[in-house]
Parts: structure tokens; C-alpha cells; sequence
């Protein structure tokens, strides 16, 4: 093994920057919002539901199963004019942090209040990229994004959050999982060695 060489480790970095969203894009990002309060919602009446009802912890992909059939009902199908995918990202938060409840190393969630849901996940599924460009899913346009020195390489991207700040402006936090190199660590030397030999 050559020690000389630096070892190769995959590691997740966040890149925050700010942008200016136009006025389609702001109606967009805030109803959006507020369809993802609204399954935030309705998924944690329905693990508290089946909590209390002693049935177990319900998995991901049955809350997912559920969480299709309630948006095909008529009084909710508005949601379906927005993104899907910021709605299953909230769908699989809760149900973490409800089976964390469950196992007693939380407070239980409680439901969110009109204009509580500051933050939107996308995973791959729910952005385009093309060359510094980034477009969400359900908008038009690419957003005005005020990119810093440092950008992370289109392929290393892995999620992207828009978060609305209190003051009213807007943030994009981007992770990227990346390769860095770091130097390798000598192994411990013996205390023995080099040491010359004395007779008695």
C-alpha cells in the first residue's frame, strides 16, 4: 500500500445562496407550500390515528399508497396542480420523526398553521439542470439564483430545499455529495525501533 497517496472519502456538502423569484414563481413556491401543509397534515392525523388505534407504525410506502388515494379525492385535488415531489419528501419526514416519537426519543409533531411551512425538499425528480440553470418542477422558468464562487458540479446534486426566510427573501440550500481527498495517517511508530541495543 503506497501511505504516500491520499485516501478518497464521499462526503455530502451544502451550498446555500440566495434568489429572486418573479411573481409566477413566488405564487407558485408560497401555494406550494401551502399543499405541502395541507399532506403534512392530513399524514399526521392518519400515524396518529393508527398509533392510537394500536395497529403499529404504519411503513413509508403505505403512508405513500395512502397519501396517492387521498389526493385522487375530489375536495383534494388542487394539490395535484403543484409538485409532487416536496409533498412525498414532507410524507417521509413525518413518518420519521412520528416512529422517533413511537420510540420515545421525540415530542410528538403537532399540526402546522396557515403560513407555517417555510421549506420545500426536491429530490432529483423535481428539478432540471442545464448549465447554471435550475427549474423546479411545475415552473416555467429557471429561478434567478445569485450563484457565489463556489458551485457544486450539476452531477454531485442530490437535493435542493427553497426556504422562505421571515424577512421575505428566499434561499436555496443545495446538497452535493462529492469525493475529497485527505491524507492518510501514518501508522503508530514502535517505541523499539532504531533503538540501539546496549550490553550489560
Amino acid at each position: 500500500m503506497d501511505l504516500t497517496k491520499p485516501m478518497t472519502h464521499l462526503v455530502k456538502r451544502g451550498y446555500e445562496y440566495t434568489f429572486a423569484p418573479d411573481r409566477d414563481q413566488r405564487r407558485n413556491l408560497e401555494e406550494t407550500m401551502e399543499a405541502v401543509r395541507a399532506v403534512y397534515n392530513w399524514s399526521l392525523s392518519v400515524f396518529q390515528r393508527e398509533w392510537r388505534k394500536g395497529r403499529g407504525k404504519l411503513t413509508y410506502a403505505e403512508i405513500s399508497l395512502k397519501l396517492t388515494r387521498w389526493k385522487n379525492q375530489p375536495a383534494n385535488r388542487w394539490v395535484k396542480a403543484y409538485s409532487s415531489v416536496p409533498m412525498q419528501q414532507i410524507a417521509r419526514q413525518l413518518h420519521t420523526e412520528y416512529h422517533a416519537f413511537i420510540n420515545g426519543r421525540r415530542s410528538e409533531p403537532v399540526p402546522k398553521e396557515h403560513g407555517e411551512q417555510q421549506e420545500l425538499v426536491y429530490s432529483r425528480a423535481g428539478y432540471y439542470l442545464k448549465g447554471r440553470e435550475v427549474k423546479l418542477a411545475k415552473h416555467r422558468a429557471p429561478l434567478d439564483i445569485h450563484w457565489g464562487l463556489e458551485r457544486p458540479s450539476r452531477d454531485d446534486i442530490t437535493s435542493i430545499t427553497v426556504i422562505r426566510k421571515g424577512d421575505g427573501s428566499w434561499r436555496l440550500w443545495i446538497v452535493a455529495e462529492e469525493f475529497i481527498e485527505v491524507p492518510r495517517q501514518k501508522p503508530p511508530e514502535c517505541g523499539e525501533c532504531g533503538r540501539a541495543m546496549v550490553e550489560d
